[in-house]
Order: structure tokens, then C-alpha cells, then sequence
């Protein structure tokens, strides 16, 4: 059975600025101030980092995925601006103690995210898709997993590049259909696989 690392932690970000910067909104919290995600202008994602070790190693005893629970403080309110802001803030490694994770995601190649009856839609900037196999999978498994398990309104996670269907992100696996995920049993234990779905 693969070692499942459960990573919670309240993700107060000053980095908000910076996303603010990015995306043209964000709000500001005092260093000292701690803040109830209830509370109106923030709300919490679960950001799917990638084990640095297990991209070392690859050690199929270790978990390749590591969630990493955040309380993200925003002013914006429409799903699909949250989901882009968060796709945006899962550029950024945080900085955890013994654990070195690291992203296939970077803050400029995601130019939209729409959301429709349940199917999020990332567009990416052809510009920046490069890369081998295991910078395309673990780039659509950071996505698919965060988008699905931050937010009730999405189920399912369909790429384009540039506004357009294309088989591929990066040359390597299929990129015109949708992303889910599903729950497993592997042995013994229930697992989630991202896959594609049938619509």
C-alpha cells in the first residue's frame, strides 16, 4: 500500500498580494490577524503539489501527489475567476517543513477558466506547453485534482490551447476529452485515479 502524506495546513497567504497583482484583485491580511475562511472574501482549495522524491526516485511506495490544504483570501466571487486565481496560486510551492514538493504548473501559462454545468474549462497559452510525459501527466493531475476537490461546482476538467480542441497538451497524452475522477480499491484501500470520462 502506496504511504498516503496528509499535509493540512491553514495557507494564510501574504502571497495573496502577489496573486492580487496578477489578477488584478486580492485582498491584504495583517500579519497578525487570524482569519475564518467563512468569512466573506476568502475561501479554502485543496492545491495538489508533486512529491520531489518521488519525481527522484520514482519510488511507487510514495504518494506522487501531496494536498496541501489553503485558505485563500480574495475579493472575487464568480467560480470560474476563483478557479483561474487558484490554478494561479498553485504555481507557488509553499514552504512546508521536511517535505519538498514541487509543480508542473506555472502562473503564466493558464489564460482562462470557464465553468458550465459542472465542467471546468482550462485554456492554456500554447506558448508555454513543453515538456516530456511526466511534466504532461502530473500537470493535468495538479489541475484536475484541484479544481475537483476545491470546488462543489466542479466535476470535470476539460484543456484547450489557445481557445481550441487539440489532441494534445504537450505532445504526449490526450487532450480532447474530460478529466474526472474516480474511486478505486487498491489493495484494501479506496484510491482516487483522475481518467477520462464519458460524457
Amino acid at each position: 500500500m502506496r504511504k498516503h502524506w496528509k499535509i493540512h495546513m491553514a495557507w494564510i497567504l501574504m502571497i495573496v498580494m502577489i496573486l492580487g497583482s496578477m489578477t488584478g484583485c486580492g485582498g491584504e491580511t495583517p500579519d497578525d490577524e487570524v482569519v475564518d475562511p467563512t468569512v466573506q472574501g476568502y475561501y479554502t482549495a485543496t492545491l495538489y503539489y508533486v512529491a520531489t522524491e518521488y519525481l527522484e526516485t520514482g519510488d511507487e511506495s510514495i504518494e506522487p501527489l501531496v494536498p496541501v490544504n489553503a485558505t485563500m483570501a480574495s475579493e472575487l466571487t464568480e467560480i470560474q475567476d476563483r478557479c483561474k486565481e487558484t490554478l494561479v496560486a498553485l504555481a507557488l510551492v509553499p514552504n512546508v517543513p521536511d517535505v519538498k514538493m514541487d509543480t508542473m504548473v506555472n502562473g503564466q501559462m493558464i489564460h482562462t477558466v470557464s465553468v458550465e454545468d459542472g465542467i471546468a474549462t482550462v485554456d492554456f497559452y500554447g506558448r508555454e506547453m513543453s515538456g516530456g510525459s511526466m511534466e504532461e501527466v502530473y500537470l493535468i493531475e495538479q489541475v484536475v485534482r484541484t479544481l475537483i476537490k476545491s470546488f462543489d461546482e466542479v466535476g470535470m476538467v476539460r484543456f484547450t490551447v489557445d481557445g481550441q480542441q487539440v489532441d494534445s497538451l504537450m505532445g504526449h497524452l490526450e487532450a480532447n476529452c474530460t478529466y474526472g475522477l474516480i474511486s478505486l480499491v487498491e489493495d484494501g484501500a479506496e484510491v482516487e485515479l483522475v481518467t477520462i470520462m464519458e460524457e
